[in-house]
């Protein structure tokens, strides 16, 4: 279950291996997950990563702008948050990149205008978590014409999506709104599902909307009383299993996310494989950290 990695420090290495040591994020009533990277887990999950990515969006690298603050990303005697091992991951794929929060994560007119000059406008990805671009476009009237220079800028997010759901918001609501204020097309909206439980795979939403299951990793759908495994349009706990973790005992993790496989092979997209929808997280489970964490 995700929730030990809350109540426990697992370890499937010698201490003393650790290399890094992410923390995911927490809200004030719940306890952050703790997961400990050794050398080789890093390694395969740059490569799970890399693959995934290219796949999606190709070998050019894209100017990002990113919807968060720049210390973000710093580390502190090797420890990290989800948030900021989430943006270091992507920054590989990136020919330059600017933060545009300050630091009381609000958006920063100053910042966007400096950015602006330096990126490739006909190569551009945003990219932040999904609360936040949430936050930021948030009666910002005026800076949204500042991006109206941007040439169908890609939108990657990730995380939050329970804050939105009680804000009454809904996928396509978002993905509207974050084309118009980006100004880009909806199906360049691209809502990434992953975790800090078993980062380095992430599922980007394709074409049709859905998210396939890499080679890297597989997918089981469970029932919510009986855990027993669903068929194909039946909705139940995500359970997700990969061979990358190698420090820590995350080769299969049930999650209190709840999800559906539609089908295998027969995407309108082209991928072949089995593909499945996220549909929300459960409502026994506590709230997640990330963008959830963060009030309007």
């Amino acid at each position: 279950p995700i929730s030990i990695f809350k109540k426990l420090e697992l370890l499937s290495v010698p201490k003393k291996e650790i290399i890094r040591t992410v923390h995911s994020s927490s809200t004030t009533n719940t306890l952050p997950s703790v997961i400990n990277l050794d050398s080789v887990t890093v390694k395969r999950q740059i490569i799970a990563l890399n693959s995934i990515i290219k796949n999606y969006f190709g070998n050019d690298k894209q100017s990002f702008l990113i919807i968060d603050q720049d210390t973000v990303i710093q580390t502190n005697n090797l420890e990290l948050s989800s948030r900021g091992s989430a943006i270091r991951g992507m920054l590989g794929f990136s020919k330059d990149f600017h933060f545009l929060l300050n630091e009381k994560l609000v958006i920063d007119r100053n910042k966007i205008i400096e950015a602006l000059t330096k990126i490739d406008k006909k190569k551009t990805c945003v990219f932040g978590f999904t609360w936040l671009i949430y936050r930021s476009m948030k009666d910002n009237k005026d800076i949204k014409k500042l991006f109206n220079s941007l040439e169908n800028p890609y939108i990657l997010h990730i995380g939050g999506w329970k804050k939105l759901s009680d804000v009454s918001i809904d996928k396509n609501d978002y993905n509207k709104m974050v084309s118009e204020f980006f100004n880009t097309k909806p199906e360049n909206v691209i809502d990434f599902y992953g975790m800090t439980e078993q980062l380095g795979i992430v599922y980007p939403d394709c074409s049709a909307g859905y998210k396939h299951i890499p080679i890297f990793a597989e997918i089981l759908i469970r029932d919510i009383h009986e855990q027993k495994c669903l068929t194909a349009k039946k909705t139940g706990f995500i359970q997700i299993l990969s061979p990358i973790p190698n420090s820590y005992p995350g080769i299969s993790i049930l999650t209190d996310d709840i999800g559906e496989i539609i089908g295998e092979d027969d995407c309108p997209c082209g991928r072949k494989g089995k593909y499945f929808r996220f549909t929300k997280r459960s409502e026994m489970a506590d709230a997640k950290g990330c963008g959830d964490t963060l009030a309007i």
